[in-house]
């Protein structure tokens, strides 16, 4: 196991779930209507991700999450946004 795949391990649920609803192309404010916190509670989730995955910008951070199968786009993908966006 190389160090991102294990500092992945060491995420918070909350940091995965914003992680996913991120990655489905949410942006902080409709990620944070759907977990009912404060956006800037999102983007500092984000920002703590990006840093313990040693990633350089939020595109890497969810291009390696993706590419190493932490998350799944399948799963939940039309739900996720089309509930955050209020059409469901």
């Amino acid at each position: 196991m190389d160090f991102l795949e294990e500092s992945f391990t060491q995420l918070t649920d909350r940091e995965r779930e914003v992680v996913q609803l991120v990655a489905l192309g949410l942006s902080a404010k409709e990620a944070a209507l759907r977990l009912a916190i404060a956006p800037s509670t999102v983007e500092r989730h984000v920002e703590n991700v990006r840093l313990k995955t040693r990633t350089r910008n939020r595109a890497h951070m969810i291009a390696h999450v993706l590419n190493q199968g932490l998350i799944s786009m399948e799963v939940h993908r039309q739900p996720a946004v089309a509930v955050a966006r209020g059409y469901l």
